[in-house]
């Protein structure tokens, strides 16, 4: 039994850290066109285009006739307005701070969904959790030192778009035993973003660049494999476990963040992030001894 959890909690892992990572090189493309788009517009166009990949390898996903079967249609239209939320949130952000800084604060999302996961998934709080996420949050205010530097609006959505993460990823342990296809975890989320914009936010939508069509299609194409790798990841491994590999985007954000837009790390944020990853790993720790 232990072995048959261990490839299980493996595999989520794997997922994970193949997921994040395809986000990050996503969301060096949103913050790329975000220069020249607005945020609707950017969230748009990511999802269509998203949506567009994901029906021409709809085959391979499990079809689009076994997904509009799905018997949890409800739970994946809630996810998907998270989803608009939180990506909404997300490109808002990216636009406004460097990529590091933006990962940096974002990697709260495990301590929300260590803790959103005891009212909602009745997990079990420990003290080794409770350290865990208050020295996440210390990270968070060496970061943005609140008192000592301007207030940031940015940050702040930064902040509130960790915690839609962690919402969205704990709709995918609701999910785990639902008869989906892997199509299903991307495709109702893309439908109701797009049908919310459509609706709702239309004037703001602005027409696309001719250049920027292959900018696009990879924005729309690697963030939702990216988007299906984390969900199929947090339906293997405990929430905590799974988002804990939310911190390879540091790296990339680093590494994209300095080659592409010529960020630098300053040493606040630095100093901030490595208290937060070290309590996201403490935190898996601390998941490891409670299973």
């Amino acid at each position: 039994m232990k072995n048959t959890h261990g490839h299980t909690a493996a595999k989520g892992i794997v997922l994970s850290l193949l997921g994040f990572s395809l986000l990050s090189f996503g969301d060096a493309t949103i913050k790329y066109l975000s220069s020249y788009y607005s945020t609707y517009s950017v969230v748009f166009y990511n999802s269509l285009f998203g949506l567009i990949v994901l029906l021409m390898l709809s085959p391979w996903l499990g079809g689009i006739k076994n997904t509009l079967r799905d018997p949890r249609i409800k739970l994946h239209l809630i996810r998907g307005g998270l989803v608009f939320v939180q990506l909404s949130l997300i490109v808002y952000v990216f636009s406004q701070l460097p990529l590091a800084k933006a990962y940096a604060i974002s990697f709260v999302a495990p301590m929300f969904s260590a803790l959103l996961a005891i009212p909602l998934l009745k997990d079990k709080l420990t003290w080794g959790h409770g350290v865990a996420i208050i020295s996440g949050f210390l990270g968070v205010l060496i970061i943005l030192r609140p008192g000592l530097i301007p207030f940031e609006v940015a940050a702040l959505a930064a902040l509130a778009s960790a915690l839609f993460f962690s919402l969205v990823n704990i709709t995918a342990r609701y999910m785990r035993d639902s008869n989906h296809t892997l199509l299903s975890w991307a495709f109702y989320p893309h439908v109701v973003i797009i049908s919310i914009l459509l609706l709702l936010f239309f004037d703001k939508l602005q027409g696309p660049r001719l250049q920027d069509l292959g900018y696009l299609v990879f924005m729309g194409g690697v963030s939702a494999f990216g988007a299906i790798c984390i969900a199929r990841a947090f339906a293997h491994a405990r929430t905590a476990t799974a988002a804990s590999f939310h911190y390879v985007q540091m790296l990339w954000g680093a590494v994209l963040g300095y080659f592409i837009f010529g960020d630098r790390i300053d040493v606040w944020t630095a100093v901030g992030a490595v208290v937060i990853i070290g309590s996201g790993l403490w935190l898996m720790r601390v998941e490891r001894n409670v299973i």
